[in-house]
């Protein structure tokens, strides 16, 4: 009897370690389905005939019996450029009925979000503004357009420097949410059941080589940014060679004058290998003219190591806050060890450790 209660007990113990390990290491989530794009044998014509557009992988939204509109979509991918074609039926087509698509790459990293296009029967349409997507990605796109009755068909050409941030690395899984009438093939901004992805050799094709640590890549006017964890560009590669103010453009449109600042900021930094690093100062001063502070506000302070087209940012700080101040000094000495100092007090200090910038300590006053 003894060994009976025992053995439950034991069993009872066994039970609870593993409900209890199981807690604080729950199963992996299952891989998302996903269908890969197929690759087309020839660009269709952009004349809203799909004829040429192979029905190879076809996106339709879910069944409803409510709904009075609908549609089927093709996709399918050729070098750097995403086709979507779209035939639409409901009641009655009307100049202000919308063919809405948006592409979302969930695994480009943390700050990543979507672009959002629209379409009519007329063509093109500006996406709204909340979507942030901007001019450069949306006049990239080209589309032609058919209607006749209550039917609209629509071909568009999504080229890469469209695409919103897309991973760097990781599989290129997106969602492509097609939107008419209110009736979509997506519910909470992903596509219902299976997801897509575009194989490898399309991100190939871009012939782009980030740096270790990048996330996410997206294109901009003049050249390409890649993301890592922050919201500030890790990496840059320019249609051009780098000029400070090439790069200012690139990395921090809106970017912010030292001297307007306040801040004792050099333009340029010199390593001892003899490199020279580039300075860009981004987002806003926390300082206003009558002397008192905000604390919701930050100057940032960036350093670019430059090669050709491309740049590597190797430091992010702040320039200014209300806990520490206004940067007055940003020294660099022979040996690569930067300090910046604030008004405030502190001193803060680096190391150069072969490609970036290490903290050496917590600061001192």
């Amino acid at each position: 009897m003894r060994s009976l209660v025992v053995s439950a007990a034991l069993a009872a113990l066994i039970s609870g370690a593993a409900s209890a390990q199981e807690q604080e290491n729950p199963p992996a989530a299952k891989p998302r389905p996903v269908k890969v794009i197929p690759s087309l044998a020839r660009a269709p014509k952009l004349d809203g005939n799909l004829k040429d557009f192979p029905a190879t992988l076809t996106i339709k939204p879910p069944a409803s019996m409510d709904a009075s509109a609908s549609f089927t979509a093709r996709v399918g991918w050729r070098k750097d450029i995403l086709y979507v074609g779209v035939e639409t039926t409901g009641d009655q087509l009307q100049a202000g009925d919308l063919v809405t698509l948006s592409l979302f790459f969930p695994d480009a990293g943390p700050t990543a979000t979507g672009n959002v296009f629209r379409f009519a029967f007329d063509g093109k349409r500006a996406s709204p503004p909340e979507s942030g997507t901007s001019e450069f990605a949306q006049k990239q796109l080209e589309a032609g357009v058919q209607h006749k009755d209550n039917t609209l068909a629509l071909e568009v050409a999504i080229p890469a420097r469209a695409f919103p941030r897309f991973p760097a690395e990781e599989p290129l899984v997106l969602d492509l949410c097609v939107t008419y009438d209110n009736v979509s093939n997506c519910k909470g901004g992903g596509m219902v059941g299976e997801a897509l992805r575009l194989p490898d050799e399309f991100r190939k094709g871009l012939k782009l080589k980030p740096t270790a640590g990048v996330m996410g890549l997206e294109a901009q006017p003049d050249g390409w940014l890649g993301y890592g964890v922050l919201h500030y560009p890790d990496w840059v590669e320019a249609n051009e060679p780098l000029t400070h103010d090439l790069l200012k453009g690139l990395v921090a449109p809106k970017a912010v004058e030292a001297e307007a600042a306040g801040v004792n900021v050099p333009e340029t930094l010199s390593l001892p290998n003899g490199k020279t690093l580039l300075v860009v100062l981004s987002g806003e001063t926390p300082y206003t003219n009558q002397g008192t502070c905000d604390a919701d506000k930050e100057l940032r302070l960036g350093l670019y190591l430059v090669k050709g087209k491309t740049a590597q940012r190797v430091l992010e700080w702040p320039a200014a806050t209300c806990a520490l101040g206004r940067a007055t000094s940003v020294v660099l000495d022979e040996e690569g060890a930067l300090s910046i100092g604030y008004s405030n007090g502190p001193t803060i200090n680096f190391a150069w450790s072969g490609d970036h910038f290490e903290r050496t300590e917590l600061g001192k006053r």
